[in-house]
């Protein structure tokens, strides 16, 4: 049984990031346009043929919600490549009782139902018509996103299809170009949830809500959930720290004394979309009207190495090399190296797919610091000082982070950087 969706073009650019599109309503198509517009242009750039997500209950792709259900009993093929003709395809082969919500995704122009005879003929004649010559599958070492096939499943693929073998090969650098590349209306959604987040870390971080020797880390992360809720904004990650650090710790009940260094980790999701921001601010001594020397110090050094990350940005640059700036500038101005990379991709998730700020560090970060940055992708940018300092308790790191899009030429900033330390009175 084949069942035929008439399909309708529509258009995924990287637009002025100046323009400002309307986000709730546009943010629905986006899925869709990604399939049936960006996806064919990307086939081509990567010169393959076909994509093939091959999934079952049991073991589903991390992508199938992305590419039109939450969920397959049985086993379905999903496919996306041009037949020898030209024309892109998108086919969808499913369980008679799997196939509905994949019609009504509208991601499809052919939907193959089967029943008693199971996938294989489908998928055989299918794969005959398109005869590709390279098939991209979810199969990926270092990239979780695009490791969707299990090993019986691709034992079942190779057995129903012995003429494509030797043909396939990991989507990874498909999946990472098709999700990470955000459409105007996307980037439009993080750069509200940046900006949110940064006015009201800025609010909380002040002697408005901050009271030495009263108010705790709980404190302000109550006030922070309570301005997001008044923003329309969700909680996806919060860390708050007051003295020596504690990792990714959520806020405590310590108290906020004078002489603390106090940072912050938070996440807040606008319209699905996610922000990333670190902040640190100092809270002064009595008498003080400024940051000690040495305080200020390690701000301006954080700050140094956030900024030479920033300015390496731009298209067509191995994402590995963002760390590379951040983390040479700390080490030229008298610090350590620090156990992590230098920032993630954001969107939907916090750690989004996409190319990692991070060094060639194989058994930690694999092949994904090497990927490429590409315009429309959105980032969060975080090289970070770690030290000892017992004027400030012990260990301790200076946060910086921000949020940004790569542009055609350069980045954007997500809302706007954090150019000085921040005190409280």
């Amino acid at each position: 049984m084949r069942i035929l969706i008439p399909a309708t073009t529509v258009l995924l650019t990287v637009t002025a990031m100046a323009e400002q599109p309307e986000i709730p309503d546009a943010l629905a198509q986006v899925g869709r346009e990604r399939i049936v517009t960006l996806l064919p242009q990307l086939l081509k750039e990567k010169e393959l043929d076909c994509w093939l997500v091959f999934t079952r209950e049991g073991a589903t792709d991390p992508l199938l919600q992305q590419l039109g259900s939450d969920h397959m009993v049985a086993r379905a093929a999903l496919i996306f490549g041009h037949d020898p003709q030209g024309n892109y395809r998108r086919i969808a082969i499913a369980a008679s009782y799997d196939i509905t919500p994949l019609i009504n995704s509208a991601l499809y122009d052919t939907v193959i139902s089967y029943k008693s005879e199971g996938i294989k003929p489908h998928l055989q004649q299918t794969m005959e018509e398109l005869a590709p010559g390279k098939v991209a599958i979810n199969r990926s070492r270092d990239v979780p996103m695009a490791d969707g096939l299990t090993t019986g499943m691709l034992g079942y693929l190779e057995e129903t299809l012995p003429q494509l073998k030797d043909k396939f090969m990991s989507a990874e650098e498909l999946i990472i170009s098709l999700f990470s590349r955000k459409s105007p209306e996307e980037i439009a959604a993080v750069r509200k949830a940046a900006e949110q987040t940064q006015q009201i870390i800025r609010e909380a971080f002040s002697s408005k809500v901050v009271k030495p020797g009263k108010t705790t880390e709980q404190d302000i992360a109550g006030y922070l959930n309570k301005r997001a809720a008044q923003l329309n904004m969700e909680n996806t990650c919060m860390s708050i720290v007051a003295g020596p650090m504690r990792g990714h710790a959520g806020p405590s009940d310590r108290v906020i004394q004078r002489g603390d260094l106090l940072r912050s980790d938070i996440c807040f999701s606008y319209q699905g979309y996610t922000s990333d921001i670190q902040r640190t601010a100092y809270v002064l001594q009595k008498g003080e009207k400024r940051a000690p020397d040495f305080v200020q110090k390690l701000w301006n050094d954080a700050k140094a190495a956030n900024r030479a990350a920033l300015s390496v940005i731009e298209p067509g640059v191995p994402a590995y090399r963002i760390d590379a700036a951040g983390r040479e500038m700390l080490i030229s101005l008298g610090h350590g190296s620090f156990p992590h990379g230098s920032g993630h991709a954001i969107g939907r998730e916090v750690h989004d797919l996409g190319p990692l700020p991070a060094p060639d560090w194989p058994e930690r970060y694999g092949s994904v610091s090497f990927a490429k940055l590409e315009a429309g992708m959105t980032m969060a940018i975080e090289p970070a000082l770690y030290t000892n300092e017992p004027r400030l308790g012990g260990e301790i790191n200076v946060g910086i982070e921000e949020d940004i899009v790569v542009t055609e030429s350069g980045y954007e900033v997500l809302g706007e950087l954090q150019e000085e330390l921040w005190l409280i009175k």
